[in-house]
Formats: C-alpha cells, structure tokens, sequence
C-alpha cells in the first residue's frame, strides 16, 4: 500500500518596508530636510505629526498637498526636490537581496506603512517576487490600526501559516490578535538570520 504525501499550505510571509526593506524616512530625510527649514527640527516635527501624519499615510491627503504643507515652512521648496531628498533617503536594506529564495518557499507580501508614489521607484525591480502589495496611502488605513492588517489579510494567497516581519514592536502586537507569527526587525539586520528557519518550521508543521 503506498502512502499518500500530504502536501501543506505554503507560508504567507508578510513583509513591512521600513525598516525592512528600506531605510525609514526619520531621522534622515527630516533632518536635512530641517537644515533649510525657517523653523527647527523639532517644531517642524511636531507639525508635522499633527497636521499632516496621518493624512499622509491614510492617504486622506495626496502627495501634492503634503509638499504644499512643508513649503510653508520650507518656502524654496519644490515638490520635485522633495520627492528627490524622499528617493534619496529611501536606501535598500540587504533584505531586499534575499527576497528571490524566499518567494521560493514562501508567498511573499508587503504591508507598509507608506506612499506608494515614494515605494514603487525603489521597488520596481522586485515586484515580481511579491505576491500583494497592501500600502498605507492607497487602503485608508495605517499601521498599527487593523483595518489595513485585514485588507492584507484578504490578499494572502492561501491558507499556509504567516509569519509578519515589522521594525515596530506595536505593530506586531496587532498582527498577534490575528494569529498571525512576528519577527521583529531589528536596526543591524540580524533578523535576516531566522526567516529561512522559522520557514522551514512552519513546513514541518
């Protein structure tokens, strides 16, 4: 009698960019955005966490209208010369190299925090590894709220165990009410190490 090999779900690996992927924009971008700024780093900062933050990440305000609330602080500021200092600040992270053999053994998919006029230049070249693309400025929504963890929940290609790799440790607590396995992402990278591992835990079980 021959015994019938069951085959499981493939994993789901979801992915954050920042810190991830790619650098974060803080402190870079707004500290040499700040050198040309008529007011200090740190009232710059605070306006803009107050007035524009989650506008801009929801997607509640375009890109345009961001650049039209820093020139009012930065009055030379053109919104192509931003969009430049944003691509300039946005630097790969050696994940990105690994992303071709994971997508090997797992689905992989972005949940991002994120424009997706800053991420699609940098990203272009490693779509095709990415199975879903869930951004914060084109789903209303944003990290750690669940609304946006739910609209990457419905884009999984399968029912395969999901592991969720985030630099937030608040974010990860969300993706837990989810059932979903965390890693966190931390500053140097080491994380890197254990994707492949808990990969292959999740195949054995």
């Amino acid at each position: 009698m021959t015994e019938t090999k069951t085959t499981l779900p493939k994993p789901q690996l979801i992915l954050d960019v920042g810190g991830v992927l790619l650098t974060n924009l803080s402190p870079g971008f707004w500290t040499e955005l700040a050198e040309t700024s008529i007011v200090p780093y740190e009232t710059l900062r605070a306006s803009y966490k107050q007035e524009v933050r989650d506008g801009l990440w929801s997607g509640a305000i375009t890109e345009l209208q961001f650049w039209q609330w820093a020139a009012k602080h930065i009055p030379e500021l053109t919104p192509e010369d931003g969009r430049q200092l944003i691509l300039k600040h946005l630097i790969r992270l050696p994940a990105v190299e690994q992303l071709q053999a994971w997508s090997r053994m797992a689905d992989i998919h972005i949940l991002s925090n994120h424009r997706e006029e800053w991420l699609s230049p940098k990203l272009a070249d490693i779509r095709q590894s990415i199975t879903s693309w869930t951004v914060s400025s084109e789903s209303g929504s944003f990290k750690p709220n669940m609304p946006i963890y739910e609209k990457a929940a419905a884009q999984l290609a399968g029912p395969g165990p999901i592991l969720f790799v985030d630099d937030s440790r608040a974010n990860l607590a969300q993706a837990h009410k989810l059932g979903w396995s965390t890693l966190w992402a931390d500053p140097d990278s080491v994380w890197i190490e254990s994707v492949v591992p808990l990969l292959n835990g999740m195949l054995r079980t």
